[in-house]
């Protein structure tokens, strides 16, 4: 079944979601608020954040378990899979890396630098406080971002769903958004349990991804890089570039910050079209890693009873 319902969601979101977004995430900042404030209410103690934390994954995570459970059985197991394509779904990516790149692309292509930075900061995380002073900083960013964005909201929760079901994809999905939803008051504690639970969900999707990388593009010099970080672990580790070191290695065989056609002295429209190329390169290539995912999945589905 996990076989079908991932292939159902990413039909869904190549098909059904590719002009609008039919779920808003929107809706977990209110619940957040709200029970933030039940909390604080209730103990009378703005300091003891950790029966808020609780609340927010106990309650979700809850009404899930009792959905599957009246769902269980009924309509020869049909309910059980609509559930399951529901939670994943929602937490899923609803802007395939395809979409993302041709809409980048075309802003950028059109010059307007207003417009591009503000895709940016609608797409990206943490936008707001850069500042680009090329073109070539630009793509580079925006290449940096395209690769962790989607391991994050697709790579990490397909590996949750194979691994834990859809328990699993909603403790990730809620830890997610407690990360993107914290403001200055969050407690500080709190903020860094929830960083480091992020780096320990992405522990083994990250590896598998990189793998992912090697098998898709160069094998021999994606694979080295792999072997030389395979073990870190840590707050100091930046997934984002280590995920982009990945694929530069995987398919340019390593290229540096601002190694571009632009930076060798050539004229800037050639180092325009490099910068295209990278892009193009690297959507194709997190494409082309969820084949391989698709595939092992199915592979799994086959000679496996546990999937």
């Amino acid at each position: 079944m996990k076989f079908l319902v991932i292939l159902i969601c990413l039909a869904l979101n190549h098909f059904w979601l590719k002009d609008h977004d039919r779920f808003d995430d929107r809706w977990f900042f209110g619940f957040r608020q709200r029970v933030e404030a039940l909390a604080q209410r209730v103990t009378r103690n703005a300091a003891l954040w950790q029966p808020a934390l609780a609340m927010i994954y106990v309650v979700p995570v809850a009404l899930l378990l009792l959905v599957l459970e009246l769902a269980s059985g009924r309509m020869f197991g049909l309910l059980t899979m609509l559930v399951h394509v529901a939670v994943v779904l929602v937490a899923f990516d609803r802007s395939q890396p395809g979409r993302l790149a041709k809409r980048f692309l075309e802003l950028r292509a059109a010059g307007d630098s207003e417009a591009i930075h503000a895709f940016l900061r609608k797409e990206f995380r943490g936008t707001r406080e850069q500042r680009f002073d090329s073109d070539d900083e630009l793509a580079w960013f925006f290449g940096k971002h395209l690769v962790h964005r989607s391991f994050e909201r697709m790579f990490v929760f397909f590996f949750c769903y194979v691994a834990t079901g859809p328990l699993g994809v909603l403790v990730a999905y809620l830890t997610y958004q407690l990360r993107d939803s914290h403001g200055e008051a969050t407690h500080r504690a709190a903020v860094t349990i929830i960083d480091d639970a992020i780096r320990l969900i992405e522990w083994i999707p990250l590896r598998l991804v990189a793998l992912s990388f090697s098998l898709a593009g160069n094998f021999v010099q994606c694979f080295n890089q792999l072997k030389k970080s395979f073990w870190e672990f840590g707050r100091e580790v930046d997934h984002a570039g280590l995920l982009y070191g990945f694929a530069s290695f995987a398919l340019f065989g390593g290229l540096p910050r601002g190694d571009t056609a632009a930076d060798s002295g050539t004229a800037e429209s050639s180092g325009r079209d490099h910068q295209q190329y990278q892009i193009e390169s690297l959507q194709a290539l997190l494409e082309r890693c969820q084949l391989l995912w698709l595939s092992a999945l199915a592979l799994l589905t086959i000679f496996s009873p546990i999937v």
